[in-house]
């Protein structure tokens, strides 16, 4: 996470600006660093229980139907709005790609994991999606926009009880990196185009602020209703 947060800022000429703009201008060397050190600390700590594996069984991705449905507006939005030019597509994909592996790496996997050996479930699930919420208020340090970071705490507060759901019903950390990074450059996406054409609602003024937290609830509802039987089963035995 100080790789990630802080190598953005080492990386930059010490100016805030738009996430937007940090993803489609470039590559994103912090993260790629971030995941050379989750790559380098698994290794030498034997984790073999981050759920790296295929999904099982293969029918559990049938729950992955309403999911999906964001991804497929998220691509007509794009396609209304305008595609950017290619040099940003290829940026936001490469950048988005080591956003969902590290991001999922680091909280459902490394994070929880490690939970499940001090916390019962349904602490852990909680706990791992309050403070993936939490760290993105600390984006106000790159972008200087701190209604902006708040929003996008909750709404990945959000956004982590789905990841996490999807996670222990296919019982692969795959599933929710897919997803998570398809999300993330569907988003961009849209958004690039929505700019380019300045169409893009105003994040300031008034109820526009809560658009990430309104799109992300219906997600967030299904991520409940994927975990509504779910037993608050006690604590693992560390590995």
């Amino acid at each position: 996470m100080l790789l990630t947060l802080f190598g953005m800022r080492w990386a930059s000429d010490g100016t805030k600006k738009p996430l937007l703009e940090l993803v489609s201008h470039g590559i994103s060397w912090n993260i790629t660093m971030a995941i050379g050190l989750l790559t380098l600390v698994t290794l030498a700590m034997r984790w073999r229980d981050l759920k790296f594996e295929a999904p099982k069984p293969p029918g559990s991705l049938r729950i992955l139907w309403f999911p999906a449905l964001y991804l497929l507006l998220f691509a007509v939005l794009s396609a209304v709005l305008g595609l950017p030019p290619r040099d940003t597509t290829l940026f936001v994909l490469l950048n988005t790609l080591q956003v969902g592996l590290s991001e999922e790496w680091m909280f459902r996997g490394v994070l929880f994991q490690g939970l499940r050996t001090r916390l019962a479930l349904w602490p852990a699930i909680l706990l791992t999606s309050l403070l993936f919420g939490s760290v993105h208020v600390l984006n106000v340090m790159i972008t200087g926009e701190l209604l902006e970071a708040v929003v996008q705490a909750i709404a990945a507060f959000l956004s982590g009880m789905v990841m996490i759901a999807l996670l222990i019903r296919t019982g692969s950390i795959w599933v929710p990196i897919a997803y998570h990074a398809l999300w993330d450059f569907g988003a961009f996406m849209a958004s690039a185009g929505g700019n380019r054409t300045e169409q893009a609602a105003d994040f300031s003024l008034g109820w526009t602020a809560a658009l990430p937290v309104l799109l992300v609830l219906p997600n967030f509802l299904y991520a409940l209703y994927l975990l509504r039987k779910l037993p608050n089963e006690p604590r693992l035995a560390a590995a």
